[in-house]
């Protein structure tokens, strides 16, 4: 995970950098169990992995800045070899933090997840197309999946059949937020009936379209 490998580098550069065995170890250990953390709450909540990642390396570098002016008043200065080492910590830490706030403030499309979708309930049946090339564009990239109903069933009820069915996912009006508080991204869902199928297009947009309605 993003805030793992990050606080990850965090911890190395600490290890390079501290000059007493006990609190070289005590920090590595809460700076471990800060990427535990980060790790597990970005598993069990998604949608707010940038926030994660900020809030966690944000927390890492308080960290190592207490651990490094406590350092300091015990031990003074540090001698000449160990004095570029801060400079490296800190240009290393404002390269995360300028890249973490690039994908705040500019996301990318994404391809959506059919499980948003999927399964089906029992009776119809869903073709998911493989994506390719053209699966994404400059702002946008769609998943598409046909659904059939049982022979001769009409293609008005299983409409209606996927209908129901999107909104007890919790769909809505078609379009959600994708991300949390700072990540913009939206995934929105329509639905197209054709002859017997229904096709489903489900998109994932950098842009924030959660106001659109794309069910009727």
């Amino acid at each position: 995970m993003v805030p793992s490998v990050l606080i990850g580098l965090v911890l190395v550069l600490w290890l390079s950098t501290a000059r007493t065995r006990r609190l070289r170890w005590l920090v590595a250990a809460g700076l471990a169990a800060l990427a535990a953390a980060a790790a597990l709450l970005a598993t069990a909540f998604p949608p707010a992995l940038v926030e994660i990642t900020l809030m966690s390396m944000a927390v890492a570098m308080v960290v190592v800045a207490v651990a490094g002016a406590r350092q300091r008043r015990r031990l003074g200065p540090a001698p000449a070899s160990w004095a570029r080492w801060p400079f490296r910590i800190a240009a290393c830490l404002l390269v995360m933090s300028l890249c973490a706030i690039a994908v705040v403030l500019r996301p990318g499309p994404f391809l959506p997840s059919t499980d948003t979708v999927l399964p089906l309930p029992a009776g119809l049946h869903a073709a998911v197309e493989p994506p390719d090339d053209g699966s994404c564009g400059t702002g946008s990239c769609t998943q598409t999946i046909t659904v059939t109903g049982p022979p001769g069933q009409p293609g008005a009820d299983v409409y209606a059949a996927v209908r129901r069915h999107v909104a007890d996912r919790g769909w809505g009006r078609g379009c959600r937020r994708a991300g949390w508080l700072l990540d913009r991204t939206t995934a929105c869902i329509e639905l197209a009936q054709r002859d017997d199928r229904v096709m489903i297009h489900l998109s994932g947009d950098r842009d924030d379209l959660a106001h659109l309605v794309t069910l009727e």
